[in-house]
């Protein structure tokens, strides 16, 4: 059984972003088809959102995994890709002065916490790497996608290995 299959359901788009949430995924399929013909780990993790288990490989030759969750949502009648990725729960050992710092690194992202529940129905907040990526700008140039979707796994798992000691 696939790791992903047993991931919780953290990846959904936010209710303020979309307009009909059993919309078919048109976009994002397209942007990575290319990444599905080279056999990368991506799913669809629900009828909205699909999981990318990102490769990373650092300058030290080291190599790390970190999950990117993408979706499709609209606001204000335009057209955004939803690119994040879970870090952890909010606790002690990422205090907010940290995490603050580690935004700076971030170009086309950001760090953020927000709520969200677990399956049991316990109410946490997380902490994530996310960017709201225009369809149009991914659609004209789909390498800055890819960069932002690098980006995005890139921060989480730094600040997963900087300050948790952990590849989620």
């Amino acid at each position: 059984m696939s790791i992903i299959a047993n991931l919780p359901d953290i990846g959904q788009v936010p209710d303020r972003l979309k307009t009909n949430k059993y919309k078919q995924m048109k976009h994002i399929p397209a942007l990575l088809a290319d990444n599905f013909a080279k056999g990368y780990n991506i799913k669809l993790l629900n009828e909205n959102t699909y999981v990318w288990d990102y490769p990373l490989v650092y300058n030290d030759g080291s190599t790390r995994m970190q999950f990117v969750y993408l979706g499709e949502a609209t606001l204000v009648e335009k057209e955004y890709l939803y690119i994040r990725s879970f870090i952890a729960d909010f606790s002690d050992k990422l205090n907010a002065m940290q995490l603050l710092r580690e935004a700076d690194f971030c170009n086309m992202s950001c760090v953020c916490i927000k709520p969200y529940t677990k399956a049991d129905g316990t109410q946490l907040e997380g902490v994530y790497v996310q960017s709201v990526f225009p369809v149009e700008l991914a659609s004209q140039n789909k390498q800055a996608f890819l960069d932002v979707v690098h980006e995005v796994a890139n921060r989480a798992d730094a600040i997963e290995k900087k300050y948790l000691g952990v590849d989620n």
